[in-house]
């Protein structure tokens, strides 16, 4: 049995085996299988190929038969963008086996699949996924990509070392009279940031289970894999911030994703299984997405080496320095310190107006009623740790593309619901994407046992930020019983001596055992169902023919929206993502007298039977048949024939 916040699931029985995550193998094996199986109303299919050559899976389930799919409005579900986000992959699986099994037998699934279209990608970062059956676990969200993380003209060349042999990559706490934490007296395996206001001293520095490879004062700032693809989009792409690419759409993978979405205007909702929220937590009533609570030690550990990709000296005396300037050589190339340069000059011109970053006060009710309706489904009602969703495809979703779109981890933990705070605005600093992880501070001379950290002295002080739910996590996994965090190991370290190594297991944190995602699967499905119900829809719902004598007609017609949503929700108004409805009388121009054009357009219209009228005076004859058709490109299309007389 699973247990998520009140409601207790019985693991449904699935039609294949999803006892354990899958690698890329396993997963093409079974959607194969599924589709196979289903050809009827699915297909599957592959929208471009990743750096180590897997595919990126489509799978399209709708019946063919009836109006032409890409004119229906459409569904699209995507996950494991982030390499580490399993459970996304699992539960897009899931969806997928409840569509296709579910057709047959349930009234609702076959309305949907016969009147509208879902388009699958269960894993969007096949290469990044593959690394957690890799023999050492890193927790890697990054995909296959070489990245410079330290700006040093270098790639890949300093990643972590499994020093206690465990085969997993977690954190190491180091005694150090300068570090910036302290053993958290609530709950002793963890640690807190020291609090000088409180007469609080530092006695630990954190940093990420390893060795400092390449020799320039940072450990493991620049591991193998590169970019996060939920960083990667285009909203509030957080320039130089770490994993988040060269520049948006940098990877095959955000390119070929983009590439697909664009041809497909029709999709009307986006649900997407990731590490942040707008489901579990709606936005609040100024639009703000609730706070990203992530987990401490990893952000302490991060934090460590926040400054390397600004340092960009390669070392050169001394260990192999360079005769340069101070004893460094400044790196060129396309390292984020010259970008960031670049940009901050004096020529560079701020836009007229800003890129939204809350959702439209008048959009909040959908998000509300659809996040209400997921909790009731799923009964997930409190959040995993989550993250800051700069650059997500979720955002870009909504602010771009104009559509509804939702963001899930798919799970939850059993903790006190007002333990996840909302509304909380990040600062001016973190929303230009350029502020370190919490608790950011150089690496100090005493770790180095005398050096001084590369570029000297320490680094800026970070924005302060919302404190993680280290403590509530690790009591959910106590009070379950569940593995997931490392007790602290004393091992030895090349440089520091004796080394503390533990924490949070990787992928314990963004994935429940995956023995439990089977009834969150169904959940999920049923969710995609009733989401599906929300669709606007335009219809012709009626016409009126008054016959004036000498060959002059009057028409009325009325256009209703017989859906829930609008045709287009405010903000793609707004952005203008959503082109205007359309409403034509298939009519020679010059046989309308007054009244409406033979073209008319409306941004958009309210659902719940909300309608637009039209009125033509046209010439005609009679018995002349007139075709008066509407057409949405969220909302479907209508058409109906006239005959005057």
């Amino acid at each position: 049995m699973f247990f998520i916040g009140m409601l207790v699931f019985a693991p449904a029985v699935l039609s294949q085996d999803l006892s354990s995550y899958q690698n890329y193998e396993s997963l093409t094996g079974d959607l194969k299988k599924l589709v196979s199986a289903h050809k009827d109303i699915a297909k599957m299919e592959s929208i471009g190929k990743t750096l180590e050559g897997r595919d990126l899976w489509v799978v399209t389930i709708a019946n063919q038969k009836g109006v032409q799919v890409d004119e229906r409005p459409g569904m699209f579900i995507g996950a494991n963008f982030e390499g580490d986000h399993l459970v996304g992959s699992k539960i897009s699986l899931s969806v997928i086996d409840y569509l296709l099994k579910n057709y047959s037998s349930d009234e609702a699934v076959k309305k949907s699949i016969d009147e509208h279209v879902y388009y699958i990608i269960p894993r969007m970062n096949p290469d990044g996924a593959e690394k957690m059956f890799a023999g050492t676990k890193t927790g890697s969200k990054t995909n296959a990509s070489e990245y410079d993380g330290d700006n040093d003209g270098r790639m890949d060349e300093d990643g972590p070392e499994d020093l206690n042999k465990d085969g997993l990559i977690t954190v190491m706490r180091v005694k150090d009279e300068n570090g910036s934490y302290l053993i958290n007296k609530e709950e002793p395996r963890l640690l807190k940031k020291a609090d000088p206001s409180k007469g609080e001293e530092g006695i630990y520095s954190v940093y990420i289970e390893g060795f400092d490879n390449d020799n320039d004062g940072f450990i493991n700032e620049d591991p193998g894999g590169g970019v996060d693809l939920n960083r990667n989009f285009q909203h509030e792409y957080p320039y130089y911030q770490d994993d988040a690419g060269h520049h948006m759409i940098s990877e095959n993978e955000s390119i070929a994703l983009m590439e697909w979405i664009i041809k497909h205007r029709n999709i009307a909702i986006m649900l997407n299984f990731g590490e942040s929220d707008n489901l579990i937590v709606s936005p609040n009533d100024k639009g703000i997405l609730s706070s990203d609570r992530g987990i401490d030690l990893k952000n302490f550990a991060a934090a460590s080496y926040s400054e390397a990709g600004k340092v960009g000296m390669m070392s050169t005396g001394g260990r192999g320095r360079f005769r340069g300037f101070g004893g460094m050589f400044r790196m060129g190339g396309t390292g984020r310190q010259n970008q960031q340069s670049a940009q901050t000059s004096s020529r560079y011109q701020r836009p007229a107006r800003n890129p939204e970053t809350t959702v439209n006060a008048d959009d909040l009710e959908f998000f509300k009623k659809v996040g209400d309706q997921y909790k009731e489904l799923t009964g997930i009602k409190t959040q995993p740790p989550l993250r800051d969703p700069k650059g997500a495809f979720f955002q870009y979703g909504y602010y771009q593309f104009g559509v509804l779109s939702l963001s899930t981890p798919g799970w939850g933990i059993d903790m006190p619901e007002d333990s996840t705070e909302t509304g909380r605005r990040p600062s001016a600093g973190e929303r230009r994407g350029s502020a370190p992880p919490s608790g950011a501070t150089g690496r100090s001379r005493a770790a180095f046992g005398g050096r001084s950290m590369p570029g000297g002295g320490q680094a800026p002080a970070a924005t302060p930020q919302k404190e993680g739910i280290d403590k509530e996590f690790l009591s959910w996994l106590d009070k379950n019983n569940k593995e997931g965090f490392i007790d602290w190991q004393t091992v030895s370290h090349p440089e520091f001596g004796e080394v503390e190594v533990g924490g949070f297991s990787p992928y314990a944190v963004n994935n429940p055992p995956a023995s439990e995602v089977a009834a969150l699967g169904e959940a999920h499905g049923k969710f995609a169902v009733w989401l599906s119900g929300l669709y606007a829809q335009v219809k012709i719902a009626k016409t009126e023919v008054i016959d004036h004598g000498g060959g002059i007609f009057r028409i009325k017609a009325e256009v209703e929206n017989t859906g829930f949503l609008p045709t287009a929700l405010n903000h793609g108004v707004a952005s203008r993502s959503v082109k205007p409805t359309m409403v034509q009388l298939e009519v020679d121009p010059e046989s309308i007298i007054s009244g409406n054009a033979k073209t008319s357009f409306f941004q958009s219209l309210a659902g719940s039977g909300n309608r637009e009228k039209y009125e033509w005076l046209i010439k005609g004859k009679p018995g002349d048949q007139i075709e008066l058709k509407v057409v949405a490109q969220k909302a479907g299309s209508d058409k109906v024939k006239i005959t005057l007389k």
